[in-house]
């Protein structure tokens, strides 16, 4: 038993360095009003938990914590995602002058903590341990929602409470019918069981099955369960809407395809509604972002329709389709935060988060105005930009796949979003700016947008070193 425990106590030492790290973030925080000591706890525990990662072995044949959790390479893929994505959240926190530096450490504290439930949602080998890890990135995102005194951030805050709550008890009244059906809440063991069911137990498999698409739907902005989405993020500080865009969204999407991996007998039965609700949850997110004059709202209805096409990698339900997701996702992390970190530094100038505050901003500050326009590019998909190369991948991992409707589904709604995101561009290049003075970039948010930079287009031009890694990681394994 003690050898079981310290073989997965080195496996799983990244999340135990993140998790204790957090605690102490959160006492430096609360001990002293000055955000410094936190702020330097947080960035060692990234480090340590990097290194921690960097040389943590990836074991496929053999689970961690009797077979509860599986840090196999897709899981070793998802977990770098979610360290990347606090690191770079964390940049945009210190450059960001929305959070107050009185409550900064508690701040660092939640998002470390938030960064050990995204790891262990990609990990989940058992029902239960994908329940705690919603879990536990939930109650992080209510607190970091609603931190700031302002009407929205209040009300941003109780909808994410109150639709969290609703989706979990759906979720858990799934968990309990599979447990019901099969006896077990393990994977493999449902996979197995599942199979095995007679013909009138699987119409309730299928059932269970569809309430865990309401929970993890919830998770990541899935239509009809996005309706939290543009209320949280536009009372959000910039940094943490950030955060929700990306990081829930990859963790998210980790656990539905090793979700839909253990439920595999019943879910099939759900492929034509996933594949409805793939389309629709594009289609919608890009027609809402079209109206929009709140850029942190834009974004939002952005982040829907970009989960429609990452949809596309887990419908079709191969393994070109995971490695599709995969360099999806890894775009979508850079080019997605780097988009919020220009966003950051423009509210920070105007302390206005409508589009009109990005009028002329090619001439007071070009290269923040460039950089923008790299990553809204990219995420219209316009090559050579990694979003491009992204897609491309995607469309064809569904075509390969023998759904050419979703492909088209997808090349659509791609044209429609670069429409909304061009009229930001023209708002920066062809309108006059209301004043002349240059935007004032702090070195961290100049930093993070200089590495998403670099790799939005970098990787876009030579993507052959990621799609390599993507391919040791796109198989999923349930022990």
């Amino acid at each position: 038993m003690w050898s079981v425990l310290t073989e997965s106590l080195t496996a799983w030492w990244p999340e135990t360095v993140l998790a204790s790290g957090a605690l102490a973030v959160l006492v430096a925080g609360a001990w002293t009003r000055r955000s410094q000591p936190a702020l330097t706890l947080a960035w060692i525990t990234l480090a340590v938990a990097a290194v921690g990662l960097w040389r943590a072995p990836v074991t496929p044949s053999s689970g961690v914590f009797f077979g509860m959790i599986v840090c196999d390479p897709f899981a070793y893929a998802v977990r770098w995602l979610a360290l990347g994505a606090t690191a770079l959240v964390l940049l945009l926190v210190m450059g960001s002058r929305e959070v107050e530096a009185a409550i900064r450490g508690e701040y660092y504290g939640l998002l470390l903590l938030l960064s050990v439930g995204l790891m262990l949602m990609a990990e989940a080998n058992h029902l239960l341990t994908a329940y705690l890890a919603m879990e536990l990135v939930s109650l992080s995102s209510y607190a970091l929602a609603g931190f700031l005194t302002d009407v929205r951030a209040a009300e941003g805050s109780l909808k994410y409470l109150l639709f969290g709550a609703l989706a979990s008890a759906i979720m858990l009244f799934g968990m309990s019918l599979l447990f019901g059906l099969t006896g077990t809440l393990s994977f493999p063991q449902l996979a197995r069981s599942l199979a095995e069911l007679p013909a009138a137990a699987q119409r309730a498999a299928i059932m269970a099955a569809t309430f865990m698409v309401v929970g993890l739907g919830y998770k990541i902005s899935l239509v009809p369960f996005h309706l939290w989405t543009p209320d949280v993020y536009e009372g959000a500080p910039v940094p943490v809407a950030a955060l929700f865009s990306v990081g829930p969204k990859a963790a998210g999407l980790a656990l539905f395809v090793r979700a839909m991996e253990a439920l595999a007998p019943a879910g099939t039965a759900l492929l034509p509604l996933l594949l409805t609700l793939t389309i629709v949850t594009m289609t919608l997110g890009n027609l809402l972002a079209l109206v929009q004059t709140n850029v942190k709202r834009l974004l939002a209805y952005s982040t829907i329709g970009q989960v429609g096409y990452l949809m596309i990698g887990l419908v079709v339900h191969s393994s070109a389709g995971r490695e599709a997701l995969l360099v999806y996702l890894v775009a979508y992390l850079f080019m997605n935060v780097g988009a919020f970190a220009c966003v950051t530094a423009v509210v920070n100038d105007s302390g206005s988060e409508s589009l009109d505050a990005f009028r002329g901003l090619a001439r007071r500050s070009p290269g923040l105005a460039l950089c923008c326009a790299i990553f809204l590019l990219s995420l219209a998909g316009l090559p050579p930009m990694l979003g491009f190369f992204g897609k491309f991948l995607l469309f064809g991992a569904a075509l390969q796949a023998g759904h050419s409707w979703l492909a088209l589904a997808g090349i659509l709604n791609s044209a429609i979003a670069l429409y909304y995101y061009v009229n930001i561009i023209r708002q920066m290049y062809l309108l006059a700016p209301q004043h002349t003075a240059p935007v004032d970039e702090p070195l961290p948010l100049r930093l993070a947008i200089a590495v998403c930079v670099v790799a939005t287009l970098a990787v876009g031009v030579l993507p052959g070193t990621l799609l390599q890694a993507v391919r040791a990681a796109a198989t999923v394994h349930l022990l």
